[in-house]
């Protein structure tokens, strides 16, 4: 079950639900997804398929299955983090205990 953290909206849960169709097409995968500000979300998939393969690869695979949502949608995807379980990444820390924006 994709995780919405912090508060829900409409354009949170439309990517929570293309999250969920990923999760079930991908045993084991979990997703996170929150608004971090007016302008912007950040979208975390954690799954083992990505192992051994590049970060270019891992991100075009997602956006490829994040397509199908409306482009004001996507536009608003400011962080896509595609990591394999356990992948310590810095970016990871900053999604979890994110600097706040300015723009809030």
């Amino acid at each position: 079950m994709v995780e919405i953290l912090h508060k829900f909206d409409q354009t949170v849960g439309q990517l929570a639900a293309a999250l969920e169709s990923y999760e079930h097409a991908h045993e084991g995968a979990t997703c996170f997804v929150y608004r971090y500000n007016p302008a912007s979300i950040r979208v975390k998939i954690v799954d083992g398929t990505f192992h051994g393969w590049s970060k270019g690869e891992r991100h075009d695979y997602a956006w490829g299955v994040l397509q199908s949502l409306p482009e004001d949608v996507l536009a608003q995807i400011s962080m896509l983090l595609c990591l394999e379980p356990g992948e310590n990444a810095a970016l990871d820390f900053e999604f979890h205990e994110s600097t706040r924006s300015s723009i809030i």
